[in-house]
């Protein structure tokens, strides 16, 4: 009976660097498919960028303040950013980050109103001449930045309402942002525009 040639036993089973293995696999698609597909919602997006706006407009408004300095908001169709008034000209802010020019992702679009809102009538800012005449004739090739919406030192704001579009021309969402004279900014809820 001992004499019988050593005969290796069969395994059964996997060893651990094969189930290992087979884990390592399965976490890295799963991570792929979660990365994939767990996009944010319109009205999810719409709202991180309306809230963005909000946060940033809150702090350039109480920097105005504290540093006794006029500020503006200057839009586009897709991007806005913030200048501030050096006793001569306006000029696009560097500092703080969050205050320089922000693009908004495809598909989003600002519209801005001015008119019809409690106190535009009254608002004289935008009669001001903010540039001397020597300035501007220098700089005929590029016309001066100039705010749409002013931020002022007192703490007061133009009113202004700001609406936040986000999709595609058929079925787009929107919120809007604004305020009459002073901050807090007021936001709406998201509405589903068709």
């Amino acid at each position: 009976m001992l004499n019988q040639p050593f005969t290796r036993l069969h395994q059964q089973g996997f060893t651990l660097l094969e189930v290992m293995l087979v884990l390592l696999l399965i976490g890295l698609l799963a991570t792929t498919v979660v990365l994939n597909f767990s996009g944010d919602s319109p009205e999810q997006r719409l709202n991180k960028e309306t809230e963005r706006f909000q946060q940033v407009f809150q702090f350039v408004a109480e920097t105005a303040m504290l540093k006794q300095q006029e500020w503006g908001l200057v839009l586009q169709e897709n991007s806005y950013s913030f200048v501030y008034f050096d006793g001569e000209k306006w000029l696009l802010a560097d500092e703080p980050k969050a205050a320089q020019r922000y693009e908004l992702a495809k598909n989003f679009l600002l519209q801005l109103e001015l008119e019809g809102l409690p106190g535009s009538e009254l608002s004289l800012l935008s009669q001001l001449n903010w540039q001397d005449d020597e300035a501007a004739q220098a700089d005929v090739e590029q016309p001066p930045v100039l705010p749409q919406v002013f931020i002022l030192s007192s703490g007061e704001i133009s009113p202004f309402q700001l609406t936040f579009l986000f999709g595609e021309r058929l079925e787009q969402v929107s919120q809007t942002v604004g305020t009459d004279f002073t901050i807090p900014l007021n936001r709406t809820d998201v509405v589903t525009v068709r």
